[in-house]
């Protein structure tokens, strides 16, 4: 049975419609760069970004859609070998689409701010040697105590030549809808969360999204997809499928274990209390 004769959620043709009903609708589709430039104040626009986390040859696949139907996006992915492929990442430029890094760093330092600070200046090196690179994403890194976003209450992306961050400096004015769990709800969203965001808009499904995108009501709206979610075939379907029901459960069970520990997003434009020399 093919994914064509079934209709899934979460497959290559599904995310097709999706980009078709933004491409015959009033919104402007923009890169999360595009976005932090005043050009299109005052327009509809629906910002859209993929987070690589897994399975880069998928986001390949997904750019040269966008591409097919003239669609420009953010691509952020992770400095880990298997997913820093340069080759895929040059011809996914090469579309026209935006380049990022999807940052881990202070999970992956256990805390250690300085650790970290370290990590993410050589990652962001390494990106920059062969893309430009304006803007940062961080990595939920839910199995994780530490959240990435945390590194900035001491230090300042600015100062590395990073003009924002999908997370904070996602303003005012967009309603922000992601397909982390393998739901558009906020159901699942442990810290895939942007401050001022909009209300719910009620999305469980991407046809719901279909839907919204079509009633042209909300005058801004922000996406996040990741790729490897996206499949193209029934078994790929089945196996992402199982996998986000395990991630969903741990979530779950994480959740209800910091229930009680509260988090309040770095104030980028505070003092710093950590020298930016410490790196060099």
């Amino acid at each position: 049975m093919s994914i064509k004769s079934l209709q899934l959620d979460f497959t290559v043709r599904k995310y097709r419609e999706l980009c078709l009903a933004i491409t015959s609708s009033n919104y402007t589709p923009l890169t999360f760069r595009e976005y932090l430039l005043p050009a299109h104040a005052g327009q509809k626009i629906v910002i859209l970004r993929h987070d690589v986390d897994r399975k880069p040859l998928n986001a390949l696949a997904i750019a040269k859609l966008e591409n097919e139907l003239g669609i420009k996006a953010t691509y952020y992915f992770r400095a880990y070998d298997d997913m820093f492929v340069p080759s895929i990442i040059e011809k996914i430029k090469s579309f026209g689409h935006e380049i990022g890094y999807h940052y881990e760093v202070l999970s992956k330092a256990n805390g250690d701010h300085v650790k970290a600070i370290k990590m993410f200046d050589s990652d962001l090196k390494k990106f920059r040697q062969d893309f430009e690179v304006n803007t940062i994403s961080m990595h939920g890194s839910p199995l994780s105590k530490y959240n990435n976003l945390d590194i900035w209450n001491l230090y300042d992306y600015r100062n590395y030549g990073i003009i924002g961050e999908a997370y904070l400096s996602a303003g005012p004015g967009i309603s922000y809808i992601s397909d982390t769990g393998r739901s558009w709800s906020q159901k699942w969203k442990y810290r895939d969360i942007v401050p001022n965001n909009g209300p719910d808009m009620g999305v469980r499904t991407t046809d719901d999204l279909i839907r919204l995108i079509d009633q042209d009501t909300v005058p801004g709206l922000y996406l996040l997809t990741h790729p490897e979610r996206w499949s193209f075939t029934i078994p790929g379907w089945t196996t992402n499928y199982l996998n986000d029901l395990m991630m969903n459960i741990g979530k779950k069970m994480i959740m209800r274990l910091r229930k009680n520990r509260g988090y309040r997003l770095p104030d980028i434009n505070s003092n710093k209390t950590a020298k930016q020399d410490e790196i060099r």
